[in-house]
């Protein structure tokens, strides 16, 4: 759940920035009528006199908070995630390992060519030994029949947090 919270709220705050940026924009131009954009001092490069630096280095930080959020709005898009979720697997995945203490996180994915990946994510306190024994006798097979692919390869991946 922190993630999405954590998406919401930077989009939130990226896009009032934005909208804070350019109604100051507007305000400014319109306060002026007949005065460009961007002022003569600016490109000429007066604004900075003395300080050579500070218009490369205000582009290049720019250019780097530009990339880090187009990636960011990616991956909050789900782009780059492989295969897609399947609540059925899911449900039976958290039914085979039900009474184990210390699961954090499940999910179940059907990727493109045939497989499924289940990802376990445990706490610290967790007895993976007891994990493992449950996910190689019955939840393996169990997610397979549930999402209709009883042939199909399966990746696991457990993750134990540290802390």
């Amino acid at each position: 759940m922190r993630p999405r919270w954590g998406n919401r709220v930077g989009l939130l705050l990226v896009g009032l920035a934005l909208v804070a940026g350019g109604l100051g924009l507007l305000t400014a131009v319109r306060g002026r009528p007949g005065v460009a954009l961007i002022d003569a001092s600016v490109v000429d490069g007066r604004v900075a006199d003395g300080k050579p630096w500070a218009l490369p280095l205000l582009a290049g930080a720019a250019m780097v908070l530009a990339l880090v959020a187009t990636r960011w709005l990616f991956l909050a898009l789900g782009w780059g995630r492989v295969g897609s979720r399947t609540g059925a697997g899911i449900a039976m995945l958290g039914v085979a390992l039900k009474g184990i203490d210390g699961i954090g996180h499940i999910s179940v994915r059907l990727v493109r060519d045939g497989r499924v990946r289940i990802s376990v994510s445990l706490r610290r306190s967790a007895d993976v030994r007891q994990v493992i024994r449950r996910l190689d006798e019955s939840a393996i097979s169990r997610v397979r029949r549930a999402v209709g692919r009883d042939d199909a390869l399966a990746v696991v991946r457990l993750h134990v947090r540290r802390r």
